[in-house]
């Protein structure tokens, strides 16, 4: 069953994003299947594991190589686009203008990334030496998403990154027995991200 609600965030994104040009509807219906999923197999002590584990350290390191993401996309911005004046219509044509792209933007930094980990690092592969299908299948689905903004040669790109982030987080919710550190490490690279588009956008 876990299995098939990976496809959750592809199917969330081919019909929100793609059919009915929605960005709102594609995160609500990726989130709604992510609660579905939840409250189906209820996973013991996943409040308590969202609240643990955090490492001064570790946690430090990963949010600030999250932090550097935002900037990161501000300076390729010319380089992985056809058009670099075309991230505002973008946006817009997804119905992310004006304040329903700050409210967005404070949805993704904050509750996102706790509805995420709660899914994908909670119950995975135990193999923490290697990339798993777990981590390729969170990557993958951002492809579907940045192919509408970037060049698709940048959003494979993003996808290993993506990968290889997906990968260290559930090292460290396994190595430190909660989902601190990728919680907050996700929520800054939240914050950057969408910090980064909104400039973008302006």
């Amino acid at each position: 069953m876990r299995s098939a609600f990976m496809a959750a965030p592809y199917v969330a994104v081919l019909i929100g994003l793609y059919w009915l040009h929605s960005a709102w509807l594609a995160i609500l219906l990726y989130h709604a299947a992510i609660g579905l999923f939840i409250g189906i197999t209820r996973p013991p002590g996943l409040l308590h594991k969202l609240k643990t584990g955090w490492h001064p350290g570790v946690g430090s390191g990963l949010s600030i190589f999250c932090a550097c993401a935002g900037p990161a996309f501000v300076l390729l911005w010319p380089l992985i686009t056809d058009d670099p004046d075309s991230l505002g219509r973008i946006l817009a044509s997804f119905g992310l203008g004006g304040a329903s792209l700050w409210i967005f933007a404070l949805y993704f930094a904050t509750v996102h990334p706790v509805i995420e980990e709660a899914f994908w690092r909670v119950g995975t592969a135990p193999n923490l030496r290697s990339i798993t299908f777990d981590d390729l299948a969170f990557a993958g689905y951002h492809f579907l998403v940045l192919i509408q903004f970037v060049q698709p040669f940048w959003a494979v790109v993003s996808v290993v990154v993506l990968t290889s982030a997906a990968w260290l987080w559930r090292l460290a919710a396994a190595r430190y027995g909660g989902l601190a550190v990728p919680v907050v490490s996700h929520a800054v690279s939240g914050i950057s991200i969408m910090a980064a588009t909104i400039f973008l956008s302006r």
